[in-house]
């Protein structure tokens, strides 16, 4: 008999973390799942700790595989779970005992394919605990409004329960980052319901090697490419949400932007700089109406549509002026 829910952790390089993790799974109020840990070709010994647990615990099963990244390694758990619900966790990170208790319940007892509940984040000089809502329930439109706004719940995982038919033709996209926002949207589009509550059961660590930092630092221009890819998909299924898209697609331009404007081997980023601008131009009559833009970053977009590198000239004026 398939258990209710699957829970999907890949495991790379998190030795320190990683018991404190899996215990957190296995003392789940619910017990009715299987934990399926990816080894992802970690160099320490994470790859004898998930085996000494699968020792333990007949719950849990692991893989070993070559190191492929985050996405390959969610994709190989995908591919074998087995359970009604799919989670997904990861493996520097812990959660509450009753976490997956309550989401799904949530789905069960709402219809509901996708359920969220919210986060406590740790950085280095603060915590932040998200979510003081109640029980919300949303169609598919009001669900992918609401991920895009980013108010009640967004694009990321493992703050969520999601139906396994939802992903029988859907995987994470290898070879970039900021795969969850490239995979999320589209498990909302399948689904016809969507909850949500302002609980705190996960908690993550923010860490130097956040998705974020990763981007900013090889100054990657993933999430423009993928916010490229969204508008077209919900301007074809959702077209009165593309303001949305168009606002996050030119907030993450012009991040990269800024950083390689400022960067002092420019050169080395060039392709990279005219391939966000190009992008950002072709959103032109969008962006400049938004109203969540000042009239400085309007004269920005202006002068990028003129000519690109107007861009890189103004926010270097405005640096030696400030």
């Amino acid at each position: 008999m398939n258990p209710k829910i699957s829970i999907i952790v890949p495991v790379y390089k998190v030795e320190p973390y990683i018991q404190k993790c899996v215990d957190s799974i296995l003392a789940q109020t619910m017990t009715d799942f299987e934990l399926i840990l990816i080894n992802d070709g970690s160099p320490d010994r994470c790859g004898e700790i998930c085996d000494e647990y699968a020792r333990k615990d007949k719950r849990i099963r692991v893989i070993h595989k070559e190191n492929g990244g985050q996405a390959t390694a969610r994709n190989a758990g995908i591919d074998i779970a087995s359970g009604d619900f799919i989670g997904f966790i990861d493996s520097d990170d812990w959660i509450e005992p009753d976490m997956y208790e309550l989401l799904y319940n949530m789905c069960v007892e709402n219809n509901c394919e996708i359920a969220n509940c919210t986060s406590t984040i740790y950085f280095k000089n603060k915590t932040v605990k998200n979510g003081t809502h109640p029980l919300t329930i949303h169609n598919k439109e009001q669900a992918m409004r609401t991920m895009l706004e980013g108010k009640l719940y967004d694009e990321v995982v493992w703050t969520k329960l999601i139906k396994r038919s939802l992903l029988d033709e859907i995987r994470f996209p290898v070879g970039i980052i900021y795969e969850d926002t490239a995979f999320t949207y589209k498990l909302i589009h399948k689904s016809n319901r969507v909850c949500c509550i302002g609980a705190p059961k996960y908690h993550y660590i923010k860490r130097d090697e956040s998705t974020m930092d990763r981007a900013i630092k090889k100054l990657r221009i993933d999430g423009v490419l993928i916010y490229d890819e969204m508008y077209q998909f919900i301007e074809k299924h959702y077209p009165e949400l593309r303001d949305l898209v168009a606002l996050k697609l030119a907030n993450s331009a012009m991040t990269i932007l800024n950083l390689i404007s400022s960067h002092p081997e420019f050169p080395q980023y060039k392709e990279q700089y005219l391939k966000v601008t190009k992008i950002l131009n072709n959103y032109f009559k969008t962006t400049i109406r938004l109203k969540e833009y000042p009239k400085t970053v309007k004269v920005l977009l202006a002068a990028t549509k003129i000519q690109p590198y107007f861009y890189k000239l103004l926010m270097n004026y405005r640096r030696k002026v400030v």
